[in-house]
């Protein structure tokens, strides 16, 4: 018999962190399988945002691809997963990619939406999809108050890109 999926949505944003230690840590406590999945719609994503321009076009797409992925790796490890704990990476909407991949799952975890009025209308909200489209459980973790997210240097700090 398999043990239940949680899937959780993952990136670097403070309130996808939060949703990520939850996940993990219920998960744990409820003897779950959890998968992380990191969706982009670029193929690089926030990357360019963790460099100046020059620094992003001094690289090559490879390079990019390896800075980005790192980032994230580094991330879904702060969690000490477990063997049977998997991270993915997919390409597409954040929203319709987490629905698709949460069909056969238990839970889905994200990080709760922090746009609000223009800033939600411009960029969407995955939240949002996700409540309206998923066809399972959600829970939507918020950002905790007393951390802002990391500046660029921070984070290639902690992934030792150079």
């Amino acid at each position: 018999m398999s043990r239940p999926e949680i899937l959780v949505g993952i990136d670097s944003a403070p309130a996808a962190v939060a949703a990520l230690h939850w996940a993990a840590n219920h998960a744990a406590s409820t003897e779950s399988t959890l998968r992380a999945v990191h969706a982009v719609s670029w193929p690089y994503g926030a990357a360019i945002e963790l460099m100046t321009p020059e620094e992003a076009q001094s690289l090559s797409l490879t390079q990019l691809d390896r800075v980005y992925r790192a980032s994230i790796i580094h991330l879904f490890d702060t969690i000490r997963p477990r063997p049977d704990w998997l991270l993915q990476f997919a390409h597409g909407d954040a929203g319709p990619v987490l629905v698709e991949q949460a069909q056969h799952a238990a839970l889905l975890v994200i990080g709760a939406p922090s746009h609000v009025g223009l800033g939600r209308l411009v960029a969407g909200s995955v939240g949002h999809y996700v409540l309206s489209h998923a066809s399972l459980p959600v829970v939507a973790v918020p950002a905790p108050a007393d951390r802002g997210r990391a500046t660029p240097a921070q984070v290639l700090d902690r992934v030792g890109a150079s």
